[in-house]
């Protein structure tokens, strides 16, 4: 496939913006998730209520909790219960991943694992999760959540634009190119600028989508920069580590300005690496997520 000119490239861009636009909403009960979490007269018996309408979205959201990432040493038994001890923010997180990823289901295809891509984005978001802890940034949940969903105009491509994405993942092996700079050569726009569209079309909370459009890119981000750095290092981090796997190999060094913004030295970051290793045992029912 060779790269596009540019009247074929903006044609394309022109499609899958309509494709964007066309994507299902979130479920009606997250919306109202997201709405009342924001309103702090909102109670848990509130947000409690808001979710069990939803039976399959409690049932997963109760799994969650329940599994061994959270440790508790007795059962969750409701949502009223896991509102109360995991707090407003992971509940949240919680069912707003779970409604994003049930749009996006079926099995992988020829040259995309779903199994190693999700495990890549589980090890990026418990890696934001310890990057936001060490800065106390304002919320290491919603650190986790943009990790999770950090690569979602992956998905996108995947399931929307296979035969063009298996060309992208070839040039990707033949030029050794980052998976991004291959997106934006072939398809004229790359997964976290897509990303900005799917956030923007979901209505997702403004730190989640600085960390899904701005995660190759955190100096352009201004509202939320220091979340765009974290997932930009968690990113990083993992593929150096070898968690799953994103697309490429081509692994790219913390800038200079995100080391500082994020306090990582190299003793700190020794530390992560080795907490990746427990952590990421402790996420099994993060990995089979999808498949709920």
């Amino acid at each position: 496939m060779i790269e596009k000119d540019n009247k074929e490239i903006q044609e394309r861009i022109e499609k899958i913006i309509e494709k964007v636009k066309a994507l299902p909403t979130l479920s009606l009960v997250v919306a109202k998730v997201i709405q009342v979490v924001s309103n702090p007269l909102t109670s848990a018996s509130d947000l409690s209520k808001i979710i069990t309408v939803d039976q399959a979205l409690t049932a997963k959201v109760l799994r969650l909790a329940n599994s061994a990432f959270y440790g508790f040493p007795f059962r969750i038994q409701n949502i009223a219960h896991a509102v109360s001890i995991l707090g407003f923010d992971t509940i949240r997180n919680l069912a707003l991943t779970v409604s994003v990823y049930k749009i996006f289901t079926g099995e992988g295809k020829e040259g995309f694992s779903h199994q190693e891509f999700w495990k890549h984005c589980v090890g990026v978001a418990i890696c934001a999760s310890l990057l936001a802890k060490k800065i106390k940034y304002k919320s290491s949940e919603a650190a986790f959540t943009a990790g999770l969903l950090h690569d979602i105009g992956k998905n996108f491509f995947e399931q929307y634009m296979h035969k063009e994405y298996v060309e992208v993942f070839k040039y990707v092996k033949d030029n050794k190119v980052p998976v991004y700079e291959a997106e934006k050569r072939l398809i004229g726009i790359d997964h976290s600028e897509l990303g900005k569209l799917m956030a923007e079309k979901w209505n997702l909370p403004i730190e989640l989508k600085a960390g899904i459009a701005y995660h190759h890119y955190p100096e352009q981000e201004k509202d939320e920069q220091v979340m765009a750095y974290i997932i930009n290092a968690a990113n990083i981090l993992c593929k150096q580590k070898g968690i799953g796997f994103a697309g490429d190999d081509i692994i790219e060094p913390i800038s200079k300005e995100g080391r500082l913004l994020l306090n990582l030295d190299g003793t700190y970051e020794e530390m992560i690496m080795n907490s990746l290793e427990t952590e990421i045992k402790e996420a099994e029912a993060f990995f089979n997520m999808p498949q709920y």
